[in-house]
């Protein structure tokens, strides 16, 4: 085998084949030897640079170059504030509702002062609503409020609840009553017809 020869065969990646010429060729195993010293040289270098990396801006120029080159265009940085905006907006959202909903005023009815026990509604009814008896732990009918009458049958033993006396052996029976009743739909007062 001629130096032609051994250099057109590769000889690195064939371990056994060539060898034969080296130890007769003083010029190519020189050669040789120079290759090998070249390559392992190289490897050390490749392995001390392997964490190495290019700064960002040298990236960013590169990528900016090459996409110059092929046409395509450059992307868009998005903006990194607009989710921790969002965020913000949203946290501030549910600490207002938060607020609100501690804070929030008790219904007027609930704060209105209300006598503890029964006690009988002195209230001076209008004129066309005599007869009526007021019932007990109901608000005050305002003059000018509106009404509804309703005309039902309740057992006699009712009449006791707004003070009336009751005869014992009648007291299962029915009679016919008018029950007022407010805009809220609260029966206020009552008048027994019988």
């Amino acid at each position: 085998m001629n130096c032609q020869e051994f250099w057109n065969t590769m000889p690195e990646f064939e371990p056994d084949a060539g060898h034969a010429h080296l130890a007769g060729c003083a010029a190519c195993q020189t050669r040789w030897s120079q290759r090998r010293e070249l390559e392992a040289g190289l490897r050390a270098v490749a392995a001390s640079c392997r964490k190495l990396e290019a700064p960002a801006r040298v990236e960013a120029r590169l990528l900016k170059a090459f996409r110059a080159q092929s046409g395509i265009p450059e992307r868009r940085t998005r903006r990194r504030w607009i989710p921790a905006l969002t965020w913000a907006a949203a946290f501030a959202a549910m600490l207002a509702l938060g607020f609100f909903l501690i804070h929030q005023r008790e219904p007027e009815a609930a704060r209105s002062t209300v006598s503890r026990g029964a006690e009988r509604a002195s209230v001076e009814m209008p004129s066309d609503m005599e007869g009526f008896i007021p019932l007990p732990n109901t608000e005050a009918v305002q003059a000018n409020e509106e009404m509804d009458v309703v005309h039902v049958e309740v057992p006699r033993s009712a009449m006791l609840a707004v003070g009336l006396e009751v005869n014992a052996d009648r007291a299962g029976e029915m009679v016919e009553a008018d029950v007022m009743l407010g805009s809220d739909g609260v029966a206020r007062a009552v008048r027994f017809l019988d």
